[in-house]
């Protein structure tokens, strides 16, 4: 009964998958970037935190959260990052100057009831002897982390969330239909990249 409710908690958000570690990159890599001054600075060792979505660079032998109040985007050799709400957000796709933005971060609820439901699951009777998690060696390094993706467009130069309620607002009054139509079709869903981008398209105005 729990893992079928864990299951569906996960089932009720975007699943992104798991992941091994709480960085983006296994190893620090050179990154591009960019601050809300305008300057340049070019990082010889950086990361993404999956925990919070925060810039990580290197301090000698110490891994370091940037203050991101101070950064616009980040640029990897593989992956380009805008800050947004402090996270840093990666570019899927485009529509003439508006951009689809995705956020991947460790789902921290489920992972922490992941941890319970495994430990409730050891600690059954066995022979009328209890198996304790503690003693069976359950620590956090034995477990994966679940991803969550969050999506946000970028429009005319303003973040908004891909939520029905904040689109169906923000869009022009003769867009709002087709919007619905949208919403209604089978298998459309505001977690998938071909369908963030055709709802994308009825925010350009070169087209009608």
């Amino acid at each position: 009964m729990l893992a079928s409710l864990f299951s569906f908690a996960l089932m009720a958000q975007d699943f992104a998958g798991y992941s091994d570690r709480t960085t983006v990159y296994e190893t620090f890599q050179p990154a591009r970037v960019t601050l809300t001054t305008g300057s340049v600075n070019f990082q010889k060792e950086a990361n993404v935190f999956l925990k919070n979505g925060k810039l990580l660079f290197k301090k000698g032998s110490t891994n370091m959260e940037a203050d991101m109040r101070q950064i616009t985007s980040v640029e990897f050799s593989d992956k380009s990052y805008i800050c947004i709400d402090d996270m840093l957000a990666t570019v899927i796709d485009t529509v003439g100057a508006n951009r689809i933005l995705c956020t991947t971060l460790i789902d921290l609820v489920a992972y922490e009831n992941q941890k319970v439901n495994d430990r409730m699951i050891s600690n059954v009777t066995m022979g009328g002897n209890y198996v304790d998690a503690s003693s069976a060696g359950v620590i956090d390094s034995d477990y994966l982390y679940p991803l969550v993706n969050k999506y946000y467009f970028e429009v005319n130069g303003k973040i908004i969330e891909a939520h029905e309620r904040v689109i169906k607002r923000l869009l022009p009054k003769d867009k709002r239909s087709r919007f619905d139509f949208l919403m209604k079709t089978p298998d459309f869903t505001l977690a998938d990249k071909e369908c963030l981008r055709q709802v994308l398209e009825l925010f350009d105005k070169e087209k009608k």
